[in-house]
C-alpha cells in the first residue's frame, strides 16, 4: 500500500506532500496537481528496476524532459519520493534528477530511518550514507541494488539493510501497482478497434486503451469466469445492460455495448461509460493486494451518480483486497467521499 507522495520542483508542484490511506480521494480545483502526485508515482514504479528513468513505459508516457521539471527549467532537479508498506514494514524511496546535467541522487529508508543516500559525483558516483564511498558507476538505476555497489568492500550493516530494502520495494511492486489516466475518454477514438500486441494480462492500460481486448478475453476464455460473473454484476454502475465484442477482421476487434434495450458502438456509448467502463475493469482484473490509482474519476460522471460510483468502486476494492487511491475535482465527490468514510487528502 502507498503512503505517501512527496514532490519537489516536479511538474506544477513545486514542494509538497499527500498523504494517503487505503481507501482514498485525492481532491482539488482544476491545476492544483492531483493528476502531477499520481503521475509522478507511475514514473517511479514503471522505471522500477531499470537502468535509467523510464519516460515511456506501460503507465504513462512523457514526451520531452522538461515536461517533468517545474518551469521546464532543466538544471533545476526535481525530486519523486513515495512511501509504502512492503511486507511487514514500511520503507520509503526517493529519486532526485536534472535533465540538463544529468545529476542523480537517491535515497532507501526503513522504518522511519534512513539507510543509504548515493549522489552523482564526478562521471561517477558516491554513497554518501551511512559511510561515504566510491561507487563503481553513477547510481542512475531506479529502485534497484545496483545502485549501491561500491569499488570497495563496505562492511556496512545499513548498507545491507538498504540493499534488502531496494530488492524487496522492487519485487513487491512487480505487477501489483495499476494507473488509469484521465485520457480515457479521448483514447477510445482510436482503441475502440484496434490491433495490440503482447497485451498485459492484468492491466486495461493507463488510459484503457485495453478495454476491448480484455473483454474479449473475459467474455470467451474460461479461465476468466469469475470475472466474467463480477463484470455482469457492476455493468449497470457503467450504464450498461450487456457487452459484445465482435471480430473486425484478423487481429481487431470492436466493442458493442447495450443500452436502453438497443445495442451501439461503444465509440458512440456516451461519455459516461467510456470513462466508467475501463476503471471496473481494471479494478475486477489487477492481482489482489494491488494498488489501483484512478485519474479523473469523476470524469464524465454527473454529481448525483458520485456517491453511487465510489460505492461501486469501494465495493470492489474491498472485495479484491486493493488499495484505492481516486482524483477528482467535482465537491459532489468530496462529500460522496467523506460520507463513505474515505480518507481525503485536499490540495
Amino acid at each position: 500500500m502507498i503512503r505517501r507522495i512527496c514532490l519537489d520542483h516536479f511538474r506544477g508542484v513545486k514542494r509538497g506532500c499527500v498523504e494517503l490511506g487505503r481507501r482514498a480521494l485525492i481532491h482539488g480545483p482544476p491545476n492544483s496537481g492531483k493528476t502531477t502526485y499520481l503521475e509522478a508515482l507511475a514514473l517511479l514504479v514503471q522505471s522500477r528496476g531499470e537502468q535509467w528513468l523510464a519516460l515511456e513505459g506501460p503507465l504513462l508516457i512523457i514526451h520531452e524532459p522538461e515536461d517533468l521539471h517545474h518551469g521546464g527549467d532543466l538544471d533545476k532537479p526535481f525530486a519523486v519520493e513515495f512511501t509504502a508498506e512492503v511486507g511487514a514494514g514500511e520503507v520509503s524511496y526517493g529519486y532526485r534528477y536534472a535533465t540538463a546535467t544529468n545529476y542523480v541522487e537517491q535515497w532507501v529508508g526503513a522504518g522511519g530511518r534512513l539507510l543509504a543516500r548515493m549522489a552523482k559525483r564526478g562521471e561517477r558516483g558516491v554513497l554518501t550514507h551511512p559511510v561515504e564511498a566510491e561507487l563503481c558507476a553513477a547510481p542512475y538505476a531506479v529502485m534497484n541494488e545496483d545502485a549501491l555497489i561500491t569499488c570497495a568492500a563496505v562492511e556496512s550493516e545499513e548498507l545491507r539493510a538498504a540493499e534488502r530494502t531496494l530488492m524487496e520495494l522492487r519485487i513487491g511492486l512487480k505487477d501489483k501497482f495499476y494507473f488509469i489516466s484521465g485520457r480515457r475518454l479521448a483514447a477510445w477514438k482510436y482503441t475502440y478497434e484496434t490491433h495490440v500486441d503482447l497485451m498485459p494480462q492484468t492491466s486495461v492500460g493507463p488510459e484503457g486503451q485495453f478495454t476491448p481486448h480484455h473483454l474479449s478475453r473475459v467474455l470467451t476464455l474460461p479461465s476468466y469466469e469469475p470475472v466474467r460473473e463480477a463484470l455482469y454484476a457492476y455493468l449497470p454502475a457503467a450504464g450498461v445492460e450487456d457487452v459484445r465484442v465482435g471480430l473486425v477482421k484478423s487481429g481487431r476487434v470492436a466493442l458493442y455495448v447495450k443500452k436502453g434495450g438497443l445495442w451501439t458502438n461503444a465509440y458512440n456509448a456516451g461519455s459516461y461509460t467510456k470513462a466508467v467502463l475501463p476503471v471496473l475493469l481494471q479494478m475486477l482484473l489487477a492481482n489482489e493486494g494491488s494498488a489501483v490509482f484512478i485519474d479523473d474519476a469523476d470524469l464524465a460522471v454527473p454529481s448525483d451518480k458520485a456517491e453511487a460510483l465510489l460505492s461501486t468502486l469501494l465495493e470492489i476494492a474491498e472485495r479484491r483486497r486493493l488499495q484505492l487511491v481516486a482524483a477528482a475535482r467535482e465537491p459532489a465527490f468530496a462529500r460522496a467521499a467523506e460520507k463513505l468514510g474515505m480518507d481525503i487528502a485536499a490540495l
